[in-house]
């Protein structure tokens, strides 16, 4: 007997039958809804997400070659494999200051950088003839253009008059908007001659580089940087940052799947009562020369199928959602947020772990509504009997 039509009929009885087990179909609605939903969520965090991390590699760099403090002349070769390579970057000695205008002060970063390197998109257009200050930390200053800055150095002294902080004065010639909260509201920049006159050092500690590199091209690198030279990556540079996001992604998978196990509650209850329902369908098949073992087999094997089909209805839906809201979606947060509209990022792992869970879930309690019908009913002769 082909299987076909046994399929057909369980359908049919799910979705048309006037006598349909409006149980099971809430499962299966709660079901899609869950595949849907964790789709949907799946893609609007990543994008939130990816936005973030792009932000901050933009203006933190991809790689930090760090270094104890050499001179700038004996990284040239360094230099020259990134300026073929065509990636930005820029050579830096930083350190931490004090601000100091009027009375009012605010610690900040200072990065001294070198102005004819291949600077960043995001410091291109500034205007290095004084300090670049972060848009917050001037607002801590209350600080406008052309308003003189003092910069102080903790830890170098002058014997002047006894042990005084080393200090340097200059304009604010340009400030930065970066949308990221811990730079505009701690770091600044200068020229690379400004910091050094302030540490009375003749020296770089530091190259940050603003692009992927590959393998081959950072051991080139490493091999013509300086002393003991380290390379730090986005992540090792952020890693409270990414701890903090891989968090995010569990706790959110965690609650999804706790919620889920209510739609599971309704599989076990809805299958266990289906099952009672075709218990005499099936022993009519089996009349007409179905196997007891291969009945039993399509049994499960249909509810696998209707588990995986609702699924990706569910998972396609959702993903047809986010382009809608990634091509069509109007800034639907207020100012206050970096991101005025619903980013979208789905990959892979993203799509493979919507799609798995619900299934999984639906995999796991199905297996046990049907092996407690299989164990009920073991043999169509003792149903018979009783019929009889």
């Amino acid at each position: 007997m082909k299987t076909a039509p046994f399929f057909r009929y369980f359908f049919g009885y799910i979705f048309r039958a006037k006598t349909r087990q409006k149980l099971l179909f809430i499962a299966v609605t709660g079901l899609f809804l869950s595949a849907f939903s964790l789709m949907v969520i799946q893609g609007i965090m990543g994008g939130l997400q990816h936005g973030l991390v792009s932000r901050s590699k933009s203006v933190n760099g991809h790689y930090l070659i760090r270094f104890p403090g050499t001179n700038p002349e004996s990284i040239s070769e360094l230099k020259e494999i990134l300026r073929k390579e065509n990636i930005p970057f820029y050579s830096e000695l930083e350190t931490e200051v004090m601000l100091r205008r009027k009375n009012f002060v605010a610690p900040a970063k200072l990065h001294g950088i070198e102005l004819t390197d291949e600077k960043p998109e995001f410091l291109k257009d500034k205007d290095f003839t004084g300090l670049v200050l972060g848009s917050d930390l001037a607002g801590k200053l209350k600080t406008q253009y052309m308003d003189d800055i003092e910069v102080i150095a903790p830890g170098v002294s002058d014997s002047i008059l006894g042990e005084v902080p080393r200090f340097v004065s200059d304009t604010v010639s340009d400030y930065l908007y970066t949308e990221i909260s811990e730079v505009d509201d701690l770091e600044m920049f200068a020229r690379l001659s400004f910091v050094q006159n302030l540490l009375r050092e003749n020296s770089v500690n530091q190259v940050r580089v603003f692009g992927e590199l590959e393998p081959a091209v950072l051991r080139r690198m490493m091999e013509k940087a300086p002393g003991e030279a380290r390379v730090l990556t986005w992540s090792q540079m952020n890693e409270a940052l990414v701890w903090s996001l891989n968090l995010e992604t569990k706790v959110m998978l965690f609650l999804f799947i706790s919620m889920s196990l209510l739609v599971a509650i309704a599989i076990t209850s809805g299958l266990m009562i289906f099952y009672s329902k075709i218990k005499r369908d099936l022993m009519s098949f089996w009349i007409l020369g179905m196997g007891q073992k291969k009945l039993m087999a399509l049994c499960f094997k249909f509810t696998l199928i209707l588990s995986a089909l609702t699924v990706l209805l569910g998972g396609i839906f959702g993903s047809l959602i986010l382009r809608v809201l990634e091509g069509y979606g109007h800034d639907l947060m207020p100012d206050i947020f970096v991101e005025r509209s619903l980013p979208v990022q789905l990959n892979f792992n993203s799509i493979v772990i919507s799609l798995l869970i619900p299934f999984g879930i639906s995999l796991i309690f199905s297996w046990f509504s049907f092996a407690y019908f299989r164990k009920e009913n073991q043999s169509f002769v003792n149903i018979v009997r009783s019929l009889s």
